[in-house]
């Protein structure tokens, strides 16, 4: 038996109402990851690690037989890669994210039409510019020290260079152009994406912003060259999961990944390039207040009664044992609730025979694994639809720092069905 085969056979419960939709998919393993996007034209334009592929959503749209120019949904859709892949094939797509760094991204992915040659000698003029003050402030993040995060001379020319793509008429070339700029922003910085912590690091030789941006508004514009319209309608919106604002019977798919039960904070993780779009720490952490429960510092409050049995046993356990965090539970319940809400206020939005996807992540902690992907399939069922599969992608050991490699935890994509 492989390592891979033994890990996937020991992560299955040997019992349990929802263990049996388990399957096994390891050609999967890559898709769930935003590896293949790193190198894909369009998609890579800004870089987001907590990300799935392009193919990933391609072999859903297949193996689910989901009608052409049916509406595929996704509520979490970060910068994008479900509406782009479904508009690519041809469906017209919608998505929502509470951070407006992700539906930015998405919408500018999502352009298309540009007056190619005016494009050109934009970038022409743009990279071409002498450095000079800037009237315009970087908004504090609240969470980390902008002097060491940047240098003084880094930090004035990403808001010089911020200031003059502003001052661009043409909205699609100046969303393309703020893109390129978002998207260097940690390059051009002393900090590090590690885990799901922003870290301070002191990074020798940091090339210039102006030959950064230089270097990345021609790679993307190259893909403008290369990439045909489509004439297909594809939108992001800022919008929260838990009330989607679509029609009745209207989604004839949805694809997506919430976020990991794991704490990370996206508005921290990603609170560079969020408080370069925001004016305000307040707006900052409104949205971190706002946002799904994965996390501490979410304070959305609204108590459903869940009945899931496999969630009562979690946190039955999680009673039993020393856990560091205490606040754990409290996030536990509240990430479910939220998920739970999503999936009660979804439910009349898809239409009948449709499939909802999610592709989770099980959450390691000393002596117990949450079977996020258990759990969300019978919160599936208990709102209205039908556990139809649990894929399980991945399968790796439990090596969270100081936990022993004594259990196999899973990434799965658990489908759901509106009958």
């Amino acid at each position: 038996m492989s390592r891979t085969e033994d890990l996937f056979e020991l992560s299955i419960p040997a019992t349990g109402k929802y263990a049996g939709l388990l399957e096994k998919k390891p050609e999967y393993e890559e898709l769930v990851t935003f590896a293949e996007n790193k190198t894909e034209p369009v998609y890579n334009w800004f870089y987001y690690k907590e990300g799935f592929s392009r193919t990933l959503v391609w072999d859903l749209l297949k193996e689910l037989s989901v009608p052409k120019g049916s509406l595929v949904y996704d509520p979490f859709c970060g910068t994008g890669t479900t509406l782009l892949a479904a508009k690519q094939m041809g469906y017209p797509a919608i998505g929502s994210d509470i951070l407006p760094l992700g539906v930015f991204v998405a919408n500018t992915k999502l352009q298309e039409g540009y007056d190619v040659e005016l494009l050109q000698k934009e970038i022409q003029a743009i990279t071409s510019l002498k450095f000079g003050t800037t009237s315009l402030k970087w908004a504090d993040p609240g969470f980390i020290d902008m002097r060491k995060a940047f240098s003084r001379y880094a930090r004035n020319d990403i808001l010089f260079f911020q200031e003059k793509i502003l001052a661009i008429e043409d909205a699609k070339i100046r969303n393309f152009m703020m893109l390129g700029l978002l998207s260097i922003v940690s390059e051009a910085s002393n900090t590090k994406k590690d885990g799901g912590v922003l870290k301070i690091v002191q990074k020798r030789h940091l090339p210039p912003v102006r030959y950064l941006l230089r270097n990345r508004l021609k790679r993307m514009f190259k893909d403008v060259k290369k990439t045909e319209p489509t004439g297909v309608h594809a939108e992001a919106r800022i919008g929260d999961a838990r009330d989607p604002q679509l029609e009745d019977d209207s989604v004839g798919a949805c694809i997506t990944s919430p976020p990991y039960l794991n704490y990370i904070d996206y508005t921290k993780l990603y609170g560079l390039e969020l408080s370069l779009l925001l004016s305000s720490t307040r707006e900052l952490i409104d949205l971190r207040k706002r946002s799904l429960r994965s996390h501490v510092g979410a304070e959305y409050k609204k108590e459903n009664g869940l009945r899931s049995e496999k969630l009562k046993e979690t946190l039955q356990n999680l009673k039993e044992i020393t856990i560091t965090t205490s606040r754990f539970p409290e996030v536990l319940t509240g990430y479910f609730e939220d998920m739970y809400i999503h999936l009660e206020n979804l439910q009349p939005k898809m239409q009948h025979g449709s499939y909802a996807c999610y592709v989770v992540g099980n959450t390691c902690l000393p002596d117990l694994t949450v079977d996020v992907d258990l759990i969300l399939a019978e919160l599936g069922e208990q709102a209205g639809y039908t556990a139809e599969k649990i894929l399980v992608a991945k399968t790796r050991w439990c090596d969270v720092a100081g936990i022993r490699k004594e259990r196999p935890v899973r990434e799965s994509i658990v489908i759901l069905k509106k009958e």
